[in-house]
């Protein structure tokens, strides 16, 4: 199937896979914790770069699976929404670092 081939759907894979993991993450570990202690600051400025780290990890997977499919086009898609994810992630550590 080449139509599964592009860029774009390595992007939009690469994104949405990171948030159903951290969909699954969420409900599955703090189910019992009130959503209250997670707009605290101090708290998510801890937890929201740890969580995205953790959801930048299947991409990995994503991005074997691709290449193992030879479908090269959406594995340099699952790795530009990777790069895009980490800087994300730079940033929010930076942020809030500074303030």
């Amino acid at each position: 199937m080449k139509k599964f081939n592009s860029v774009g759907v390595g992007i939009i894979c690469g994104i949405l896979l990171p948030m159903l993991v951290y969909m699954v993450m969420y409900y599955a570990r703090v189910n019992d914790v009130r959503y209250t202690l997670f707009s605290n600051y101090d708290l998510l400025s801890s937890i929201l770069p740890l969580l995205i780290s953790h959801c930048i990890l299947p991409n990995i997977i994503l991005f074997f699976i691709f290449n193992w499919a030879d479908k090269m086009l959406s594995a340099k898609g699952v790795v530009i929404a990777t790069v895009i994810l980490t800087v994300g992630v730079f940033l929010t550590k930076l942020i809030t670092a500074l303030l």
